[in-house]
């Protein structure tokens, strides 16, 4: 696994993650950018742990591809 960082310690990270289920449970719907920002992580760092996770529940590799912009 590689390594991913935040600016929170581990316990932090699990407490926050803890308020975040409750929330959702109760109907909150949570973005990506406030999931980072709660966390203390970079998209990038969030992307790669969902990648890896999704490859561990589907056991083969899975990865995120990024689309380009349409808007501009």
């Amino acid at each position: 696994m590689s390594e991913h960082y935040s600016h929170l310690t581990d316990e932090q990270i699990m407490a926050e993650a803890a308020k975040i289920a409750v929330e959702r449970a109760q109907g909150k719907s949570i973005s990506i950018d406030e999931l980072c920002a709660r966390l203390g992580i970079t998209l990038e760092t969030a992307l790669a742990l969902a990648t890896e996770e999704a490859s561990r529940i589907y056991g083969r590799p899975m990865r995120i591809e990024a689309l380009p912009d349409r808007r501009q």
